[in-house]
């Protein structure tokens, strides 16, 4: 795996060059002075412009105790809170529910506070790290050093200004927003019985879910951005893909957009604990990526998480040396106990894979005229899954009911990666 996604992705100013890989990795967190822009031709960024923003790698390295708190919390608050207004409807004792709704809304605002101490520390020590890198590798020419960075001729030296306090301001105004919900909570269940319980509890909820991030999160692009994988955090996207797949393993679904046509070779990273820096195993899958087309790829594994370290186009036999000679007819007979829990939620189709050769990883894929969630139709999918020689498995697509909106596509089956541990946590 290369071209790792690093803590913190730089944010070009209007009318400015894209700085090299080597530049943001060398320069993590550091704000250049007011008014420094790379040459003189180059206007300074605007005012008060953030040139960073956190990834999915700053953000694993806050500790899990305080997302699990600002979770368990707010969800133990609401739920407390929806226990008052049912005992108000019923006459009974509501004043029962009140005690938990406490406690909840306590552990909620801790969280909030523990979460954003942790994302403004793991902030401060990428910066650290970057300035400490800084002074033991100073480039031999840095003229020239500096011009390739910017890919610009007469590159000026950079300044380093004070660090800007938006982490700090934003994340500090996300607790205060999150103390203000809660706070509305326990006045909403301490006074629900004036007020229609129907109305304060669709309100709670709403302002509740609110606070749950789940588009889709930035995971992994090329250096040139004709490539970009995100991975699908909400509930719509996770029943459409991976709850159709079978067993109680984990599992995380991946959206792959691209500018250009080609077949693709997606290295993923399986990580044993989350606070790991190299993956304990590492894997590649061959994928066909269509312009303009989001491809899903659907990942079931037994590590703690995963992550897609790269995404490249392959060139001459790697581009069909994976292939495999299959059948992939739609199913419809196919029994309850073997239907997948995801089929209860969403819609789905069965297609009966029958493989030429054995497989322990195949990727199937599928175009799917049919949108899940916010993966838009038409889009690709490709799912992960071990498949035998002659043997009829089932693959499932979720989204629609209609064989007719899904139309096979290739079968591949790809050697595994070396899995040495040589790739960074994205």
């Amino acid at each position: 795996m290369h071209d790792q996604t690093p803590p913190l992705r730089f944010r070009t100013p209007p009318g400015w060059p894209t700085p090299s890989p080597e530049w943001t990795e060398l320069f993590q967190g550091a704000e250049p002075a007011p008014g420094w822009s790379p040459a003189a031709d180059v206007p300074p960024a605007p005012s008060g412009w953030p040139f960073w923003r956190p990834t999915r790698a700053l953000r694993r390295r806050v500790p899990r105790s305080s997302l699990v708190l600002l979770v368990v919390g707010a969800a133990l608050a609401i739920v407390s809170f929806a226990g008052v207004a049912v005992l108000w409807t019923v006459d009974g004792p509501a004043a029962l529910a009140l005690a938990p709704m406490v406690a909840g809304i306590a552990l909620w605002i801790v969280g909030a506070n523990r979460y954003r101490d942790g994302i403004v520390a793991a902030w401060d020590d990428v910066r650290s790290w970057s300035a400490a890198r800084r002074a033991e590798q100073r480039p031999e020419d840095p003229a020239a050093w500096d011009a390739a960075a910017w890919s610009v001729p007469d590159a000026r030296p950079f300044e380093e200004g004070p660090p800007s306090r938006i982490v700090a301001v934003v994340n500090h105004a996300l607790v205060v927003s999150t103390a203000v919900v809660a706070t509305l909570v326990l006045v909403a269940g301490a006074t629900i019985a004036a007020q229609p319980a129907v109305d304060v509890v669709a309100q709670a909820v709403g302002d509740g879910s609110a606070l749950a991030d789940d588009s889709p999160q930035p995971e992994w692009s090329s250096d040139d951005g004709s490539i970009q994988t995100y991975w699908l955090a909400a509930d719509d996207e996770w029943e459409a893909t991976c709850d159709m797949t079978p067993g109680d393993s984990n599992c995380d679904a991946y959206e792959i957009d691209s500018d250009t046509s080609c077949t693709a070779i997606v290295t993923v990273g399986f990580f044993a604990s989350a606070d790991d820096d190299q993956p304990s195993r590492v894997e590649e899958r061959a994928v066909s990526l269509t312009e303009g087309i989001p491809l899903v790829l659907v990942e079931n594994y037994d590590e703690e998480i995963s992550g897609i370290g790269d995404v490249s186009c392959a060139t001459g036999s790697d581009a069909s040396g994976d292939r495999v000679t299959a059948t992939q007819e739609a199913d419809d007979h196919v029994a309850d106990a073997d239907t997948p829990a995801g089929c209860d939620e969403e819609d789905c189709v069965a297609f009966a894979v029958t493989p030429s050769a054995d497989c322990d990883a195949a990727t199937v894929q599928f175009e799917v005229d049919a949108a899940i969630g916010s993966v838009t139709a038409p889009h690709d999918l490709a799912v992960v899954t071990p498949l035998d020689a002659g043997k009829a498995t089932d693959v499932f697509v979720g989204g629609t009911d209609r064989a007719s909106d899904v139309l096979p596509g290739q079968v591949t089956c790809r050697a595994s990666s070396d899995g040495n541990g040589d790739a960074q946590d994205s």
